[in-house]
């Protein structure tokens, strides 16, 4: 897809990945729509990016709200008259152990990460197949495939949104609409920030990957339809090596990571 002109909603966009992509996306001539649930740090992020789309707005929802997005995706239509393309970026981590995780906590994982995303495709389908064309990328990640202690929910939430979006794909293909997955890992955003714990602190410090990186295999994956990206690419041959040797793998993972256990 040719992005000049086009209308994107980009979730989490206040930061990392979602206000990196908002950035590159304007600069290719798309107008994006700034949604997150941080108003100060979104009004912040939408400031570059008016510099080169300035007719692009901010939105502030908290996306585990369906209500919410319906009046979003509708407010959204309404203004600029379609929705080319959706990014579901948004997402949060709490990094415990499943024990002393609440149900409170595992629902909200799941409520961003998961039915966020979901809800909102649910709302901008029927516009993309009205216009007959349209892209959703769904960012998953690297951390659904390759799965580390403390980070149970998480992992879950992201492996069931990338299971969702392989399907979503082929039942969207001939309608017009390109279903894309980005598989990010380790990279330096914001997600960590509330970690208090040891192993919240090293997953921390071993994130390095600036998210432009992720943004700009986002802003690729649109422009050529793309299924799956994994970025940066060097994680291609993690996920190979835990998938042909499993107990090799699992095994040197725990040694490292057991002094941040307490």
């Amino acid at each position: 897809m040719n992005l000049k002109g086009k209308i994107a909603i980009v979730t989490g966009a206040a930061s990392g990945i979602g206000k990196e992509t908002a950035i590159e996306l304007a600069k290719r001539g798309c107008t994006p729509v700034l949604v997150d649930i941080n108003e100060a740090k979104l009004g912040e992020a939408l400031v570059p990016v008016l510099n080169h789309a300035h007719d692009a707005t901010a939105e502030l929802c908290d996306i585990s709200n369906a209500a919410k997005i319906k009046q979003l995706v509708q407010k959204a239509n309404e203004r600029y008259g379609r929705i080319d393309i959706l990014i579901n970026n948004a997402g949060i981590m709490i990094v415990k152990f499943f024990e002393e995780t609440s149900q409170e906590e595992f629902d909200r994982q799941m409520a961003v990460n998961f039915y966020g995303g979901v809800n909102l495709i649910r709302a901008v389908l029927p516009i993309m197949e009205k216009q007959g064309k349209g892209v959703i990328i769904n960012v998953a990640s690297v951390g659904g495939r390759l799965v580390v202690p403390g980070t149970a929910v998480y992992a879950a939430s992201k492996a069931a949104f990338q299971g969702f979006s392989e399907s979503l794909y082929f039942e969207l293909k001939d309608k017009g609409i390109h279903v894309g997955i980005i598989l990010p890992g380790g990279t330096r955003t914001g997600i960590f920030d509330d970690s208090n714990t040891k192993l919240g602190k090293y997953y921390q410090s071993q994130s390095k990957t600036p998210p432009i990186v992720a943004a700009r295999a986002i802003r690729q994956a649109i422009e050529k339809e793309r299924f799956v990206t994994i970025t940066p690419s060097s994680y291609k041959l993690l996920i190979e090596a835990h998938d042909f040797f499993p107990g090799l793998f699992s095994k040197q993972l725990l040694n490292r990571l057991r002094p941040y256990f307490k």
